[in-house]
């Protein structure tokens, strides 16, 4: 009898634990705007980081849920500006379905968010147990890239190495591997969250790199080396800050003749060696674009259709391959789209891909993969799948010789 009295009194307490929301983690972010204990309620917003940028990303865990308890969580976008004059869109934080997690380390999306009058997303979600996380879209943080390098260079041995690529100005590592021989004919640099909400372009980084590295890419690495950098603003990541328009600018308008970042500077200093040493072959840039693209594109160069000779005929051969090649279930666009919102040739020259394009040779291609991340498919296995793809096109792209 005083067993069972015992164990309904632990019952009880656990059922009706308090729920509390943590964000003091790697990435973790959300401002608590209302937690309705009794309704199991909780309506947030991005927390605004100063200075670093959009106040779209968010991350967190719902503590003290218990089996089977129903949620709903409510996001709305930040109120306060993050610029003079300037408040987030509520699009960017709020995702047609957000993605939860019952052990912090597999996601799965949630069902579609429900949009109310007054610009609130509302995600049901169901716990499993005592911790349930939720998050914008699957978490990659620095231990994530940590733990993709590690293997990769345990897979490969001697065929990779890997580098820190420098510090940032809060003293983190940014770190990358190259993969192939350092004086192999054929080079590649590839760099991903540039814009630190973007995780998506992480896992299509990912899985891009898991793929140079499998058994298929054998004959690849044998005639390519790939540098390859899985997060650039590493700072503003480990925060959970948007990073994109961060102060005096972001990373990717960074890229100047005495860039802000020292990840910047060293990633510049780097491509140049290759050029002056090898030539460089491909420039790539991975990002996510805006909610409303429903398909992945590629950003070209300006002047495209103005071009003639080998740098029309290998960007048009690039994109008839990756056409090929990211067949789906993120499909990728067939034409090159361009960032006409840029209005300037400085500010051009300032991004990423504008700066390899100059500093690159009459050979060079230099493309950026905006990745959907507004859609059912947009998941953690299926941006994989899209850098898998990605990588097989580059292949394909690279057996031909240069010009």
């Amino acid at each position: 009898m005083i067993k069972s009295f015992f164990l309904l009194l632990l019952s009880s307490t656990f059922i009706h634990a308090e729920l509390r929301v943590v964000t003091d983690f790697e990435g973790g972010n959300a401002e608590v705007v209302v937690l309705d204990q009794a309704a199991g309620r909780l309506r947030i917003m991005p927390a605004l980081r100063g200075g670093r940028g959009w106040p779209c990303w968010w991350f967190l865990r719902l503590d003290g849920t218990s089996a089977g308890q129903k949620i709903n969580l409510e996001v709305q976008a930040q109120t306060k500006p993050y610029r003079p004059e300037t408040v987030l869109a509520a699009a960017w934080c709020q995702p047609d379905q957000a993605v939860l997690s019952h052990d912090g380390k597999t996601w799965k999306q949630t069902a579609k968010a429900e949009r109310s009058a007054d610009k609130v997303a509302v995600y049901q979600v169901q716990a499993e147990g005592p911790s349930l996380w939720l998050a914008w879209g699957p978490p990659f943080v620095p231990s994530t890239a940590e733990t993709v390098l590690a293997e990769v260079k345990e897979k490969l041995g001697d065929e990779a190495e890997r580098f820190e690529l420098a510090k940032t100005r809060d003293g983190r590592p940014v770190n990358g591997i190259r993969i192939g021989k350092a004086d192999a004919p054929r080079q590649v640099w590839v760099n991903a969250r540039q814009h630190a909400w973007e995780a998506g372009g992480a896992w299509v980084g990912r899985g891009f790199v898991e793929w140079i590295a499998s058994a298929e890419a054998q004959d690849f690495r044998k005639r390519c080396c790939v540098h390859f950098i899985p997060i650039m603003d590493v700072d503003n990541v480990t925060l959970g800050a948007g990073g994109k328009e961060s102060l005096p600018q972001d990373h990717n308008r960074d890229w100047s003749e005495a860039p802000y970042h020292p990840e910047v500077a060293a990633a510049q200093k780097r491509i140049a060696q290759i050029q002056a040493a090898h030539g460089l072959d491909v420039f790539m840039d991975l990002h996510n674009p805006s909610a409303g693209d429903r398909a992945p594109f590629f950003f070209g160069p300006f002047g495209f259709e103005r071009m003639t000779g080998l740098q029309r005929e290998n960007y048009q051969r690039w994109m008839d391959l990756a056409a090929a090649h990211i067949s789906g279930p993120l499909k990728v666009e067939p034409k090159y789209r361009y960032a006409t919102y840029v209005k300037t040739e400085e500010e051009r020259a300032r991004m990423s891909s504008g700066w390899a394009r100059a500093h690159g040779g009459e050979g060079t291609i230099s493309i950026t993969l905006e990745t959907a991340w507004n859609t059912p498919h947009s998941t953690a296995e299926n941006y994989m799948v899209v850098g898998a793809q990605l990588a097989r096109a580059l292949d394909a792209y690279l057996k031909e010789a240069r010009h």
